[in-house]
């Protein structure tokens, strides 16, 4: 490994752990909110739908806006920005006790998860040599996780004994600590300004090409349309209905296991259902990534992945014994794993025969696009529940998945990447 891989390498997992330590607030949330939204000042599960998604509609404004002022600031401001952002929020979610509170609360972490992961896309970008894109996308997915990890662990674990409101302070605590020394340490500091003033220095933008008109240019681009709606499935399945109704799910359906002697309820199986998929990323995303890049299409890995999700969907809401239903969670969440890895990658494949005005316009959308997915999977789940029950919500997720996969399949236009 030369000197410039091996720089990259440490640069994307020193961002990965800042990204990581922000990230255990929110995603105690997704196991501890369904469960004790009484306990948090809310009146019914719908507005539980609603906080899970806000954070992520209020980036769909914001991403632009974000991606126009990471041209005027380096990568460890932005970082220095997001972590003061998430240190309240998450402090926050100890002591405030009405919707509206929590609203704003939410919409201060959605601004802090902007500046936290178009910081990481464009470093990542900076940084690829030689088709390695698959690999520092799959360190960082697989180590930013680790946060989503601590958060959900120790949710499912000590929400029923601390309390969520504790438990919030616990964590904006261990942020306090733990990200100055990460932050002390960052080299990417002027990476990107300097490249911004190099590209125009090299190849001048027109003004044309600005805001909605260079959208709407790289938007024509071959391959960019197929990626957008790969990432808007992916996100509002994985991130969105997923991630949002395990634990809810888990506890309706009475999951429980009786190791040692000891019981164990559905909360603890779903927060270590997703406390699982995050401890694999770490191994399974570099993994990942590394055989995309030796792959010639890398859309071939990616569908058949969604052919497996989609079958596993499928069987998720069945009447299966609690190991049979765990099996196919397991199996369901490494598919999860898979994706997001491969659609990173093949972001930055797509992306990587532009300039690098271009390449960030195409990083951006496919950011927003996450974010319409990931903010739309919450509320349109809880609904569904509330008119179909949980069946409806999988087995509609896997005939969505299903489509995607026949029109990859079926998409002469996408070119070999």
């Amino acid at each position: 490994m030369d000197k410039t891989t091996l720089r990259g390498k440490k640069e994307v997992l020193r961002i990965s752990w800042i990204t990581a330590l922000c990230l255990t607030g929110d995603s105690m949330l997704y196991i501890v909110l369904p469960l004790y939204w009484k306990e948090a000042g809310l009146d019914s599960l719908v507005q539980v739908g609603i906080l899970l998604s806000v954070n992520r509609l209020v980036r769909l404004p914001l991403n632009p806006i974000v991606s126009r002022i990471y041209r005027h600031i380096s990568l460890r401001q932005g970082m220095l920005a997001a972590v003061m952002l998430a240190i309240l929020t998450t402090a926050s979610y100890g002591f405030i006790h009405t919707f509206p509170l929590w609203i704003a609360a939410r919409c201060v972490w959605g601004l802090a998860w902007s500046l936290l992961r178009l910081g990481a896309y464009y470093a990542i970008l900076e940084l690829c040599r030689d088709r390695n894109e698959g690999r520092l996308f799959g360190l960082y997915n697989g180590h930013y996780r680790l946060g989503s990890l601590v958060g959900m662990l120790l949710g499912g674990a000590l929400a029923e004994m601390l309390g969520l409101r504790t438990l919030a302070w616990l964590l904006s605590a261990a942020t306090v600590c733990g990200v100055p020394f990460l932050l002390r340490g960052l080299p990417i500091d002027d990476v990107q300004k300097k490249s911004v003033r190099q590209v125009e220095a090299s190849v001048p933008i027109p003004q044309q090409h600005s805001g909605t008109a260079s959208f709407m240019t790289v938007l024509k681009t071959k391959d960019v349309p197929w990626l957008l709606a790969a990432a808007l499935g992916s996100a509002m399945i994985y991130e969105g209905m997923l991630t949002s109704t395990l634990s809810n799910y888990a506890e309706t359906r009475q999951a429980s296991m009786t190791i040692l002697g000891l019981t164990l309820g559905s909360a603890f199986i779903a927060g270590g259902l997703q406390a699982l998929r995050w401890g694999w990323g770490p191994f399974l995303s570099p993994f990942i990534g590394s055989l995309s890049d030796r792959q010639s299409n890398k859309t071939r890995l990616l569908t058949w992945t969604m052919g497996v999700a989609a079958a596993l969907l499928f069987l998720f809401p069945l009447p299966l014994p609690t190991w049979g239903w765990i099996a196919a969670a397991v199996g369901l969440l490494m598919t999860s794993t898979c994706t997001t890895t491969l659609m990173d990658a093949l972001a930055g494949s797509v992306s990587g025969t532009l300039n690098m005005h271009n390449r960030r316009t195409v990083m951006t959308a496919y950011s927003v696009t996450l974010d319409v997915g990931a903010a739309l999977g919450p509320a349109v789940s809880f609904w569904v529940v509330q008119q179909a029950g949980y069946p409806a919500v999988y087995w509609g997720a896997a005939a969505m998945w299903l489509g995607l996969c026949c029109c990859f399949f079926v998409a002469k236009s996408f070119a070999k990447q």
